[in-house]
């Protein structure tokens, strides 16, 4: 009794002590099987997802040079990984925090959700950046009531 193998498609015959074996015996066939195993692991077993982040790690630590190395000796890696960075960033450009753009001088604000935007379900708030005392005399004392100019505050 043959049956397709649930990754490639060919037929096979599987072992008699598997009577289940949705998979046939090529070798990138078996490595889909142990990955989507492995998915599955990590999905409902925590402690198996500790271990698995824990020994990334300490590979991690013991190989701290491979991905600077991997880099250097494949550029063709490393050029479609930019070109696809660009393109991600193109796709959600209005998202992207660009931090030179700001041009507030530093002090304190007070930041409040405009009530003329409604906040949706967990989306961003439309906000209103209100000077509370543009020149800050020292940051330790930000949160003295003596140092906030109580009439900047509007209510």
């Amino acid at each position: 009794m043959t049956r397709p193998c649930a990754c490639c498609g060919n037929l096979f015959e599987p072992r008699p002590q598997v009577p289940n074996q949705a998979f046939c015996f090529s070798p990138d066939c078996q490595r889909a099987r142990k990955r989507q195993w492995q998915r599955a692991k990590r999905q409902s077993d925590p402690d198996y997802r500790d271990n698995q982040r824990a020994a990334q790690q300490a590979w991690s630590q013991r190989n701290p040079d491979y991905w600077r190395s991997y880099r250097d000796a494949q550029p063709d890696y490393v050029q479609r990984n930019r070109e696809q960075q660009k393109s991600r960033d193109q796709a959600r450009n209005d998202d992207l925090a660009k931090m030179d753009v700001c041009d507030l001088p530093p002090g304190l604000y007070r930041i409040t959700r405009h009530p003329a935007f409604p906040r949706e379900s967990g989306a961003s708030w439309v906000v209103e950046i209100t000077p509370v005392a543009v020149t800050c005399p020292r940051k330790m004392d930000v949160s003295r009531e003596d140092v906030i100019d109580a009439s900047a505050i509007s209510p």
